[in-house]
């Protein structure tokens, strides 16, 4: 989980050392964002036995 954030943030680096389009940039944001939150959905909501829940 931690890679794909990870990989994610670094495209967005790039887009934004590259002097990319602001619109390439915030799509590229978004997705990343979207991506953490079910990530993290998935994450919480496994059989990891914390006991947490939304």
């Amino acid at each position: 989980m931690d890679t794909l954030i990870l990989a994610g943030l670094l495209c967005v680096l790039f887009l934004i050392v590259g002097q990319s389009s602001r619109r390439a940039i915030l799509s590229a944001w978004w997705v990343v964002v979207i991506a953490c939150g079910v990530l993290l959905k998935v994450h919480i909501t496994s059989s990891l036995g914390l006991g947490l829940t939304w």
